[in-house]
């Protein structure tokens, strides 16, 4: 094989994997190590949630708002998480193909990585919409706007759980409350019952970090697209009821955490 051919097949593999991991990210795994379903070990639990016999089972609510995270986070902006890899991608490819040896080809494919990334994800985007709408920008823009609508939809879902995940949760946190003032448990007992509340916390906030990127991604995508007057307005109209989701999204959290520190107390 010629130096080209194999440089150019090392390019080629570089890029692959960098995809072929994006692939594989996955975000926060269920809690305690189940599975998602419900368990079907001897024990349970008490009104507050603390286990008598290994960690308490998942509640349906508590199970749907973790596939709600893991299908929001893997849907928002259309998938742009691999726009951000492939720029990634192409910054190492741009290293080799430069000639750079050593050190400085470390150093190149520090800085790339990282700014290739960064503007993959919003850029390559972009790209990936003109091109995917025969580089006409209002059907582009309108493909853009249908991508916040999903994760609009996506949003909507998961907050609905964190609805009821809270409610269940604050039930919870009340009964122990009563239980430690009883002292039916030990301190260390309600510590350990106050984890699976602080596990549906980070599932929230997760999201919530999840979906104000993707707000910020989307007002940046919409800077770099043009349309009619009609288009932007429902692109407007769209990003305008994802914040107003984040908000809610924001007081769930914001709720929860305080009925955790009142427990605390």
């Amino acid at each position: 094989m010629t130096p080209y051919r194999s440089g150019r097949a090392r390019l080629t593999l570089l890029i692959t994997l960098v995809l072929f991991l994006g692939a594989c990210v996955t975000t926060n795994p269920l809690p305690w190590g189940q599975s998602g379903t419900e368990s079907s070990e001897p024990g349970g639990s008490d009104a507050s949630g603390t286990a008598r016999n290994g960690p308490p089972p998942l509640t349906s609510a508590e199970k749907q708002l973790q596939e709600d995270e893991q299908r929001f986070y893997t849907t928002l902006m259309g998938g742009a998480f691999v726009g951000a890899l492939a720029g990634a991608g192409i910054g190492v490819a741009g290293c080799h193909l430069a000639g750079y040896k050593d050190a400085r080809l470390r150093n190149c494919i520090a800085a790339t990585t990282v700014t290739g990334g960064i503007l993959g994800g919003v850029d390559g985007y972009v790209t990936a919409k003109r091109e995917a709408a025969g580089r006409n920008d209002l059907r582009a823009l309108q493909a853009t706007i249908a991508d916040v609508r999903q994760d609009n939809e996506k949003l909507k879902s998961f907050i609905s759980n964190s609805d009821r995940v809270l409610a269940e949760g604050r039930t919870r946190l009340a009964a122990l409350n009563k239980d430690v003032a009883q002292r039916k448990l030990t301190a260390a007992q309600a510590q350990e019952a106050r984890q699976r509340e602080e596990r549906n916390i980070a599932s929230m906030v997760k999201t919530l970090e999840n979906a104000k990127q993707s707000r910020a991604n989307y007002m940046a995508a919409s800077k770099q697209l043009s349309g009619d007057a009609s288009s932007r307005r429902d692109l407007d109209a769209e990003i305008r009821q994802l914040n107003t989701q984040i908000a809610q999204l924001e007081r769930n959290v914001s709720e929860y955490n305080r009925a955790l520190a009142v427990s605390r107390a």
